[in-house]
């Protein structure tokens, strides 16, 4: 798998760990199915898309929901079948899975969530979110609802590493030497082979505008005449899109830990770095505050000595999660691992102990590798059995199907990646590498293109989130996105985490349950800490 590592763009995704969620009394097939929606003239055809040559008027004509099914103690279960390729909506199909909480009181309609990535699974995640994240007052007046995009979750995934692959080694990914390049130069084309083989076709229709469509299409079976919808990170990209496409169709949307749609990769992963070395710089300025840091008088120093170390070799990494059934996993550590298990501890400040944890033991005598590994294979999705989920061969063939832009070389631009390290110490050569990303990728069918404020006016409010010191989507790109979307309110949260309405600040909840639920807007310029 060394390359996979490589391709991975750490990329915006929600920080929420699910977990399955059982009741007493699980909701059968008798469980209400109202179809209350906001409008008086529910089953009217909906406003027109705008600025879609591509796919038809109204996709739910050309989608179909099976009947509910109990599934996961209360939740229940169904499938979504719409046209594989949006451009022949009357050929063949693709199966989406869906989950939905059913509402508990008086119901409003859907409220329609997604949890990022791009490439997680949005049925995965709303079972343990429900519960376990999800703001109250929510589950009261609305079913809950999330699907798995097209290329995530069940048949219809793009799955290109064996389980064999994710245990293989990661390549250095930053280039001292020609022998850096030729290793990167040949395990990438072996991985985007590898990719072509196992996913075909499926790689042309899995981009963020047909899984738009998609979502219209979920809102139209399910009978809202407008769409109630809460995106996470990557999330928020399909919901700015959403609000280019169908504007007319929207009742109300919350988009926290922004990723603004179609802007230059390269900008893009610029700011990315530049967040992530700004939260690193918070996680080291903590250490004296923190009795676990084992990094010393000058944290930053020690830590980039570290990645000087295991540039040149390896160290052993064997471990086992402290779970049932955990299956053992044997490997070592190097300067690739280091750089994704970092990453991974960035997301919540609450995971700084535990990266303290790995560090000691990485920089102790002999030194040891376990929690590093154990947090790279967790973010890149190990499972406790020792299977991998698919999530980053799907973020990453969603992100090359949004962005018609292409490295002439997997190594990218190697002046960039230089002029980035002197920037930023630790992350800049790491994100530098490889841009603008996706060689080897088949054309983009539709690329996502720049937002403008005029494509985004005349909209109900939304209400964007933007946490200060968030390393996966910076909060630049909240700030972006409310000065693009016309009415739109900022909420702020002032911390070290990725997205913040998750029962985490009861001022951010405070604010905007009460804006899904009776459409009663946060007052302007909110800042909660």
């Amino acid at each position: 798998m060394a390359a996979a590592a490589l391709l991975l763009v750490v990329s915006a995704c929600t920080d929420v760990e699910p977990t399955a969620v059982v009741r007493d009394d699980p909701a059968g097939a008798d469980a209400p199915t109202s179809t209350t929606t906001t409008d008086p003239d529910a089953g009217s055809d909906p406003p027109p898309p705008v600025g879609d040559d591509l796919g038809p008027d109204v996709p739910a004509d050309f989608a179909a929901l099976s009947p509910w099914a109990p599934c996961a103690g209360s939740f229940e279960c169904a499938t979504l079948t719409v046209p594989r390729d949006w451009a022949d909506p009357e050929g063949d199909t693709i199966d989406l899975a869906v989950t939905r909480h059913p509402a508990e009181g008086d119901r409003i309609g859907s409220l329609l969530v997604n949890p990022g990535g791009p490439g997680a699974s949005g049925v995965e995640f709303t079972q343990g979110f429900v519960g376990s994240g999800l703001p109250d007052g929510l589950t009261e007046r609305f079913d809950v609802v999330s699907w798995d995009p097209r290329g995530t979750g069940g048949a219809n995934r793009v799955d290109c590493t064996t389980d064999q692959d994710w245990l293989e080694p990661d390549i250095d990914p930053t280039v001292e030497d020609q022998a850096d390049i030729d290793l990167i130069r040949t395990e990438t084309a072996a991985a985007v082979a590898r990719c072509e083989q196992a996913a075909g076709d499926l790689l042309a229709v899995v981009g963020t505008r047909a899984t738009v469509r998609d979502l219209d299409a979920l809102r139209g079976v399910l009978g809202d005449e407008g769409l109630t919808y809460v995106g996470y990170s990557y999330g928020t990209t399909i919901g700015m899109e959403y609000l280019r496409m169908y504007p007319g169709r929207v009742r109300a949307m919350v988009l926290d830990g922004v990723s603004v749609p179609g802007v230059d990769p390269i900008v893009d992963a610029h700011v990315q770095a530049q967040g992530f070395e700004r939260t690193l710089d918070a996680y080291l300025a903590d250490c004296p505050r923190r009795a676990t840091c084992p990094l010393g008088e000058d944290p930053k120093a020690t830590l980039l000595d570290l990645v000087a170390r295991l540039e040149a070799e390896r160290i052993e990494a064997s471990y086992q999660l402290g779970v049932d059934d955990a299956a053992p996993r044997d490997g070592t550590v190097g300067v690739g691992e280091l750089y994704i298990a970092v990453a991974a501890s960035l997301y919540d400040d609450s995971s700084w102990p535990i990266l303290d944890q790995g560090l000691e033991e990485a920089l102790g005598t002999p030194a040891q590798g376990r929690t590093l590994l154990a947090l790279r294979d967790q973010y890149l999705g190990r499972q406790v059995d020792g299977t991998w989920a698919d999530d980053a061969d799907a973020r990453s063939t969603i992100r090359c199907a949004d962005q018609a832009e292409r490295s002439e070389q997997p190594e990218g631009d190697l002046a960039l990646a230089e002029d980035w390290a002197a920037e930023l110490p630790f992350w800049g050569a790491w994100f530098g590498t490889g841009n603008p990303g996706c060689w080897g990728a088949p054309e983009a069918v539709e690329p996502l293109l720049p937002l403008d404020e005029a494509a985004l006016a005349g909209l109900p409010p939304v209400v964007v989130i933007g946490t200060t010191n968030d390393p996966a989507t910076p909060y630049e790109q909240a700030e972006d996105a409310a000065e693009l979307i016309d009415g739109s309110v900022l909420v702020t949260y002032e911390g070290d985490v990725h997205t913040a309405y998750r029962s985490l600040s009861d001022c951010v909840d405070d604010a905007v349950t009460p804006y899904l639920v009776d459409l009663a807007v946060p007052p302007s310029d909110l800042v909660c800490a």
